[in-house]
């Protein structure tokens, strides 16, 4: 019988005694030894729930004698170090703080979660403990007191804790994306809680209590933000040896695939290539050779793929829940300069400076912002560009979250004149005809009426291109690109039917806006010329492979839309 697939499961233990799919990341275990206090951020459900588990196992004190049966044939396991089952392990998990009820309900919310964490290490230590402050921790009501308290206690009793410190900065994220920047910045105050809280870890460390700590997160918001009260962490978010710690590389995936492949052999590939659109892309280090799959989305993959089947959206809905909580932190209202959403859709790439820490306010700054968009795992690495670098979106599932961001701000202006049964009425006609018609009138009626509504954009190509892909994301019948790359050129859009609906028609569009005593017999031959080499072009001819191709010249004018087959 296969192993089952560890979807959503993040305790390193539950997944080795259950005999669980398991690819071994455990050589970062000894990467991590490095450095004394790390801090390490990736892009949520990327696996730091489960890097902190599997350090939780591996350096528990109580767990020496399981040490063959959790980490038998794994590398970490012929290859151990000197610390392995060493420490006392104190795990706090910050995620599911209370943030929407005020500042005393988050102090106490933040306060009984540090506690109750406490609380159950005393428990879990006790016969390796001489005397009981349990009483003294129930009755305490400031978090960096239960810290203080407990190191004093293992100071003590000379022992030493490795601290893990899992989603750190998920409650204050939570509050930066409420626009509650006023309480953030009250918490991280100099007589703040949090950085009370962080300065007394700090302290615990240097007084030899706290031997090691490890955190994680999404963000290096909050850890600049706490400045001189947590100084002491090494970030090694950007260093070369660490690109591939989490996240699976192409080998890991193929393995996985042959394992529980069940489908024929000649459909292997067809499924590696769908994974790599869909999946495939990070890359943490400019300089890295292998860039990786977001292991989630892998998962949630493979958890259909098992039984032989497609999953029925190749977009996991919890990492839809998880980004949509990203876009909020990227909010309009904080930037200096417009939303850059729509640049990045519209261009598929940016160039920045990777900026490694920077505070809440800098947000408002382009490289702040592009940067905070790569760590959270909407941008990734392309190129490096002399001292800059060039992002891009890093796979289809990505680009599809940036789409309906576009249809949800499209659809917050023009309310009920946009409905989700309308759009998958065009749509089917399209996927069914290979006629486009009724899709790009509906969709340019709607065009019309965002301009006209609303006097934020120029009335440009790339903004009814915009609105076009937005409504295409809906349905995910198709997989749409922007800007593709083909034979020198750049396409406006291109469509070709993702492979688990049978759907024989691949799409062509140039998109020509016509101004006003315009004549379009020039944009017309133009773009009959860019069509004709983009046809031809080998990716796009591998794109649509066994679908009859399609293509459209769309002319917009300022009042009505027309669209010519070539």
């Amino acid at each position: 019988m296969k192993k089952r697939i560890p979807y959503g499961i993040g305790d390193f233990e539950k997944i080795r005694k259950e005999n669980l799919y398991y690819v071994d990341k455990t050589q970062a275990i000894k990467e991590l030894e490095k450095h004394q206090y790390p801090f390490f951020i990736r892009p949520r459900r990327f696996g730091k729930s489960l890097l902190i588990s599997t350090l939780e196992n591996y350096y528990d004190i109580e767990k020496k004698e399981a040490f063959d049966e959790l980490f038998k044939g794994l590398w970490i396991h012929d290859n151990p170090t000197e610390e392995r089952n060493s420490y006392l392990v104190l795990r706090l998990d910050f995620s599911g703080i209370e943030t929407s009820r005020g500042k005393e309900n988050l102090y106490q919310s933040f306060n009984e979660k540090t506690k109750q964490d406490i609380l159950s290490f005393l428990k879990y230590y006790a016969p390796l403990l001489q005397g009981d402050i349990t009483e003294t921790i129930k009755n305490e009501k400031k978090p960096s007191m239960l810290i203080k308290t407990l190191s004093n206690f293992v100071e003590d009793n000379r022992k030493q804790i490795y601290l893990l410190i899992d989603e750190y900065d998920n409650f204050a994220n939570d509050l930066i994306g409420a626009n509650e920047d006023n309480l953030y910045y009250e918490i991280l105050s100099k007589t703040g809680f949090v950085r009370t809280f962080y300065e007394t870890i700090k302290s615990g460390a240097q007084e030899g209590a706290i031997s090691r700590i490890f955190l994680t997160g999404v963000s290096p918001i909050m850890l600049d933000d706490l400045t001189s009260g947590f100084n002491i962490a090494k970030n090694i978010t950007l260093e070369r040896d660490y690109n591939q710690s989490l996240g699976f590389t192409q080998d890991e995936v193929e393995e996985m695939l042959d394992y529980y492949n069940i489908l024929p052999e000649e459909k292997k590939q067809k499924t590696l290539e769908d994974l790599k659109k869909y999946y495939n892309g990070y890359l943490f280090h400019s300089k890295a050779k292998e860039r990786l799959y977001n292991p989630d989305m892998v998962l949630h993959f493979m958890d259909a793929y098992k039984e032989g089947r497609y999953p029925d959206s190749m977009v996991d809905m919890n990492v839809k829940t998880d980004y949509s909580k990203i876009q909020r932190l990227i909010n309009e209202d904080r930037l200096q300069e417009g939303s850059k959403i729509e640049q990045i859709l519209e261009e598929e790439e940016i160039i920045t400076k990777l900026i490694e820490m920077f505070p809440l306010e800098a947000i408002t700054n382009k490289d702040e912002l592009i940067s905070l968009m790569f760590y959270m795992g909407m941008l990734t690495i392309d190129e490096p560009i002399l001292a800059n670098v060039k992002l891009r979106v890093p796979n289809l599932v990505i680009k599809e979250i940036y789409w309906q961001y576009i249809y949800r701000k499209v659809n917050r202006v023009l309310g009920d004149t946009v409905d989700i049964y309308s759009i998958t009425k065009v749509t089917q006609i399209l996927a069914e005809t290979g006629n486009p018609k009724a899709f790009i009138e509906y969709a340019y009626d709607k065009v019309m009426q965002y301009i006209s509504n609303r006097d934020l954009i120029k009335f440009e190509e790339k903004h009814i291109k915009m609105i076009f892909l937005s409504f295409l994301s809906m349905n995910e019948i198709y997989i749409p690109y922007s800007e593709l790359e083909m034979n020198k050129g750049y396409s406006d859009i291109v469509l070709v039917p993702d492979s688990r609906y049978n759907i024989k028609n691949s799409q062509i569009w140039e998109l020509k806006y016509i101004k006003d005593k315009e004549d379009p017999k020039e944009k017309i031959k133009e773009a009959t010329e860019q069509i004709k080499r983009y046809e031809q072009d080998e990716k796009f001819q591998r794109l649509a492979a066994g679908t009859k191709i399609y293509k459209y010249i769309i002319l917009a004018y300022k009042d009505r839309v027309e669209i010519l087959e070539e």
